[in-house]
C-alpha cells in the first residue's frame, strides 16, 4: 500500500487505502447511526413532553430528556471526531455515508462508500453529492494507485 499524500492538510486516499480503513470506520458508522437515531427519537420525546408541560413529572421528563440530549450530542461529537481523525468526511449520519478525498488526474473528487457495501466502489467530484455517485470501474486510472 502506497503512502498517503497530504495536501493542505487534506488527506488523499486511493481506493485501496480508503478500502484498507473500511474495518476501523464500519464500527464507527454503526454506533453514529445509532447515536443519530437516538437523538431523532429524543428530541420526538421532548416536543411531546413540552406539549405536555403542565405536570411536575412532565418537567422532570423534560429534564431528563435534556440531559440525556446533552448525552447524546457529547457521543455524536466524539464519533465525528473520530472520523475526522481518520481524514472522512460524514455526509449523512443516518445511513453511514461518508466520503474520502482523492486525486483523479489533476482534480480533487470524493471516494464514496455507504455503510452497508462491501468495499469503496463509487467517486464523485467535489460539487456532486451521493446523487451524482459514479463507479469506479469507470475510472480505471483511480484503481491504478
Amino acid at each position: 500500500m502506497g503512502a498517503s499524500v497530504q495536501s493542505n492538510t487534506v488527506r488523499l486516499f486511493t481506493p485501496r487505502e480508503a478500502n484498507a480503513m473500511l474495518p476501523a470506520l464500519r464500527p464507527l458508522l454503526m454506533e453514529l447511526a445509532d447515536r443519530h437515531a437516538e437523538r431523532e427519537q429524543l428530541e420526538e420525546l421532548l416536543i411531546e413532553v413540552e406539549q405536555d408541560a403542565k405536570s411536575r413529572e412532565s418537567m422532570r421528563d423534560r429534564i431528563e430528556l435534556e440531559v440525556r440530549l446533552d448525552e447524546n450530542l457529547a457521543e455524536l461529537k466524539q464519533l465525528f471526531e473520530a472520523l475526522a481523525r481518520h481524514g472522512v468526511e460524514v455526509k449523512d449520519p443516518a445511513i453511514g455515508l461518508i466520503d474520502f478525498h482523492a486525486q483523479r488526474g489533476a482534480e480533487l473528487v470524493y471516494l464514496c462508500y455507504k455503510l452497508g457495501e462491501p468495499k469503496v466502489t463509487h467517486w464523485h467530484p467535489l460539487d456532486d453529492g451521493y446523487s451524482g455517485r459514479k463507479t469506479l470501474e469507470s475510472e480505471p486510472e483511480m484503481l491504478k494507485i
